[in-house]
């Protein structure tokens, strides 16, 4: 079985990236919506 520490480890990972890529998209998004267009035209 999984040790307390060794499940909140493996919990933590992807709760911080979830973290990090909801920050992204909030704070990001407008980055994300202008660049999007340019690289599908420069394809």
């Amino acid at each position: 079985m999984l040790s307390v520490n060794q499940f909140l480890r493996l919990i933590s990972v992807p709760a911080v990236v979830a973290a990090f890529l909801i920050a992204s998209q909030v704070s990001g998004a407008g980055v994300f919506h202008v660049a999007s267009p340019q690289i599908i035209a420069g394809e």
